[in-house]
């Protein structure tokens, strides 16, 4: 009825205050209060933005006027939606949306006190009190932050978690989940505390079948694969996150330039011109410790200077511990850590409409490689240092017209690692399946150089077609060495256990794997464009759907430096059959791809969604491949050693060609009630030429390989408890993956070495078959300031692959299960904000202190038994860290205002 009244109003021309009044009289004939209709809606065909009330103000009547920003960019926030109500006369509403410059004005307003309240779309809307005298013209000013960006969530009205615009399979953690997940450090464990993510050992992923097929992007820049996904470093700590999303699925046309089992996608900490500085410490057992930071600030205080518009911000930390990684034995040693990740912007708004961005990461790790007490006892010892370092240079134009947006990133990225060991037999060796039973001493260095220029321009057709286009060009030189003294260490061998031998014919005999053979220059040439369209229609029944449509082009060059030594010791190898001289050369490949990119969401009720896409898949491989010794031990045939096959052996370095592919998801995603969202993902993936993480004999050193085909499917349930709208109560997730994945074609390596069989390979599944994962955490945030965060993870258990029947040192191998156990463990963490009646009691008490307690209850099962990976490894035992933080100006994620007195669960 109250519609139809309306509707009867505005279509006889009304004037909008007369509008506003009837509407008011017509609420009160039917006893209903104002806050029962929603003016925006009403008034949203009749009021222009900056409407003035009226004819010429009266000089006893005021005004109000200003500008709308964003908090984080300073950028001025168009359609931002102001609605200014007078106390004590409800029906005296206005509303008024901001220009594209961000200005909003009101006028001809009676005097007297006003409530003002500014709002934007993904913003936390601000409310002002306003007290206006007649014949004055008030300025306010607003800058609004983000929702995510937050511990406290205002939200005004309904709540949606639900966001139908997206086509993927996304998960979001707020600053809030990052910050008290864990040990708050691990930027991996956040990522497999989403569903389609699963732990592995030794800084591994696996991600729907495949191994540490990751993505990194930050900021919107996509980052080196190089860096991403064999090493021990992390590309920022957790410390300088604002927010970050794990997407598994529904590519668009813009995700690429990498490795697409996931896509993260990290938001970092807002650079903002108030000075703050945070800094905290952590200090635990057995032996760990923290310092961390977070600071921002503009060069100059003053708006009308220009250095206002120069900004800093700077985020890291540094850690130490004595329990770096998984160790090989329940009783170890060698087992120190240290990690440094520095994160800093320096930021310069040139105009309105232009900013340019420097960011510098720092990421840098040292680590002993653990060994059981046995090998430390030997003198076994091995170091590995890891360091990723990037500089980007971004600059962004919005246009004034034509196009909306674009943005250019230049980034410049290194990649060290160094890898040294003592050169000493191992009595207790690290056992991989299909590994030779040996002792390897490697020294190997690992470098990468990528320049890359990325783009994007975008702009937003008759407000229904989001049309966007990019690229992105890289360059990338490579240099790998390797070298390493063998001993054996098989009983059932005829050389004796504890001989050097030669790694070529694993006998005595032959020639030792040098520093001069191990030398390897590669190089990468990578080019990729693309094109997408989002369509949103907002008319009809059509308003419900979104459809996304794009295509990406992708291009390969690789180049393979030649090998040349290692042939020329195989020459010297006496009954070394004839070689092939064409895998010891420089070998290029190039491969290129057009992929398509289909997807679309469908609101089938106000808190369902249905989602499904499918996408084409190219991912270039790396090429910083160690060149390792061939194996030409396979006995003497007619006088010549065996295993040659076209005149080339096992573990020559074999040129990897791309990745290709297809991923077809399926989701449903629905809110029930104001603070729980469930979403179920179904996916079904093949892949051709699959990347894999080989590895260097029994150590720990990565390589690089693939594999012929891989067919994955599975279910991927994500479940959201929120808090309250005020940011207290109950909160949590429960995240699932059911998957299984299977080896298909014949099932052999095929790129990164030659690894020919000659029989039929029987393993169904690849070496990380993992099936199941459940992580659920359970939390609570008190508005006593205090928060808890309990959870729990439960693993199925992946293959069994030790010898059996066998002794190995002071060892015996007897029967054992195909699997590992099923692993179920348990954390918590905890944290309170000190009042402060208490911090002007005591001078320097901090802001809030924490406690993290992981493995709660210390269980020791092994996670990998035997694996051609990682071997046998085992968790690491209970451990703790108790921190605390001081705060000197407002941090941008500390709690906006004062909580209400109505009670969240």
């Amino acid at each position: 009825m109250l519609i139809l009244i309306a509707n009867f109003l505005k279509s006889q021309k009304c004037n909008c205050c007369i509008f506003i009044i009837a509407v008011s009289i017509v609420l009160r004939l039917t006893d209903l209060p104002a806050s029962a209709i929603d003016y925006s809606q009403l008034l949203a065909q009749r009021v222009d933005p900056g409407t003035t009330y009226g004819t010429a103000q009266s000089i006893n009547k005021g005004g109000i006027h200003g500008k709308v920003f964003d908090l984080v960019s300073n950028d001025p926030l168009p359609n931002a939606r102001a609605v200014l109500s007078k106390t004590g006369e409800e029906h005296k509403r206005y509303l008024t949306e901001s220009h594209a410059d961000g200005a909003y004005s009101f006028s001809n307003l009676e005097p007297g006190d006003y409530i003002l309240t500014m709002s934007a779309t993904d913003k936390l809307s601000d409310v002002r009190q306003v007290k206006l005298i007649g014949g004055q013209n008030d300025e306010l000013n607003f800058k609004l932050e983000d929702k995510e960006g937050i511990d406290l969530l205002r939200v005004s009205g309904k709540r949606t978690l639900i966001h139908p615009e997206n086509i993927g399979s996304e998960t979001n953690l707020d600053h809030s989940m990052i910050y008290q997940y864990q040990s708050g450090n691990d930027l991996r464990s956040l990522i497999n505390s989403t569903p389609g993510v699963i732990y592995d050992t030794y800084g591994n992923i696996i991600t729907r079948g495949e191994h540490n097929s990751v993505n990194y992007m930050l900021d919107g820049v996509v980052l080196p694969e190089a860096a991403g996904v064999l090493q021990q470093s992390q590309f920022v700590t957790p410390r300088s996150l604002q927010s970050m999303k794990v997407d598994i699925g529904g590519y668009q046309a813009e995700d690429g330039g990498g490795p697409l089992g996931a896509v993260i996608h990290m938001k970092s900490l807002p650079i903002v011109p108030q000075p703050y500085f945070t800094f905290g410490q952590q200090l635990g057992g057995p032996i760990a410790g923290n310092l961390w930071y977070s600071s921002s600030t503009a060069f100059s205080q003053d708006p009308n200077n220009p250095l206002y518009r120069l900004r800093i911000e700077s985020s890291g930390s540094f850690r130490g511990t004595s329990m770096g990684e998984a160790p090989p034995a329940k009783d170890y040693a060698h087992n120190n850590r240290a990690d440094i990740n520095c994160l800093t912007k320096l930021e310069y708004l040139i105009t309105e409409r232009d900013k340019v961005n420097l960011t510098l990461g720092i990421n840098h790790t040292m680590l002993q490689v653990p060994t059981s007490q046995i090998s430390a006892a030997a003198g076994v010892s091995a170091h590995q240092q890891d360091a990723q370092d990037y500089l980007v240079l971004n600059y962004q134009h919005k246009f004034k017209r034509f196009f909306d947006e674009a943005n250019l990133h230049i980034l410049n990225a290194i990649y060290y690692e160094k890898y040294n060991s003592r050169n000493v037999f191992d009595p207790s060796p690290v056992i991989n399946g299909g590994q030779y039973i040996q002792t390897i001493c490697p020294d190997a260095t690992r470098f990468d150089y990528a320049f890359s220029a990325q783009g994007d321009i975008s702009k937003i057709v008759r407000r229904t077609h989001h049309l966007k286009a990019g690229f992105l060009s890289e360059v990338r030189p490579t240099y790998t060495d390797f070298h390493a003294t063998y001993y054996n260490n098989d009983p059932t061998s005829s050389v004796p256990v504890g001989s050097i031998i030669s790694p070529f014919t694993q006998t005595t005999v032959g020639p030792q794997f040098t520093s001069a053979m191990g030398k390897m220059h590669s190089f990468r040439f990578l080019q990729s464009a693309y094109f997408q369209d989002s369509w949103r229609p907002d008319k009809g029944i059509l308003k419900r759907l979104t459809v996304d449509a794009g295509v990406r082009f992708d291009l390969y060059h690789g180049v393979f430096g030649n090998t040349l030594p290692v042939l020329y010791a195989l020459d010297t190898i006496p009954g070394a059959a004839p070689l092939n001289i064409q895998p010891f050369l420089t070998q290029r490949v190039t491969d290129a791809q057009a992929s398509g990119r289909f997807g679309g969401s469908f609101v089938v009720t106000k808190n369902t969604v249905l989602r499904g896409s499918f996408s084409n898949l190219f991912m270039p491989p790396p090429v910083d491949i160690f060149s390792t010794p061939p194996d030409i031990s396979q006995g003497l045939i007619f006088g010549n050693y065996g295993g040659s096959v076209n005149g080339v052996y096992n573990g020559t370095v074999r040129p990897m060609r791309a990745t290709r592919g297809k991923l077809t998801d399926v989701s449903v995603e629905q809110q029930l009630g104001p603070r729980f969202v469930a979403r179920c993902n179904l996916f079904y993936k093949t892949l051709e030429n699959y990347g894999d993480s080989g590895v260097v004999g029994n150590s720990t050193l990565y390589n690089r390989q693939s594999v012929d085909k891989q067919e994955a499917y599975g279910v991927e349930n994500r479940f959201d408890l929120k808090p309250g709208k005020d940011g207290y109560g109950f909160y949590g997730f429960v995240s699932n993956t059911v998957s299984v994945a299977y080896l298909r074609g014949d099932k052999q390596v095929i790129g990164g070495i030659y690894d020919i069989q000659t029989t039929p390979v029987e393993a169904k599944y690849p070496d990380h078959d993992r099936r199941l994962q459940l992580v659920n955490g359970l939390g609570y945030k008190s508005r006593k300031n205090w928060w808890v965060l309990f959870d729990m993870q439960l693993l199925s258990g992946l293959q069994n692959e030790l010898p059996i029947g066998i002794v190995v040192g002071t060892q015996y191998y007897g029967w054992h299960p195909s699997r590992t156990p099923v692993l179920v463990t348990f954390n918590l963490s905890a944290g309170y904000k000190l009042p402060q009646k208490i911090k002007r009691r005591i001078r320097f008490a901090p802001d809030a202190i924490d406690v993290r307690l992981q493995n709660l209850t210390d269980l020791r099962e092994a996670t990998n038994l035997g694996s051609p990976f990682q071997g046998t490894r085992y968790l690491l035992p209970f451990r703790f860290l108790i921190g605390c933080q001081w705060s000197l100006g407002k941090e941008p994620t500390q709690i906006a205002s004062k909580p209400n007195s109505q009670r969240s669960i």
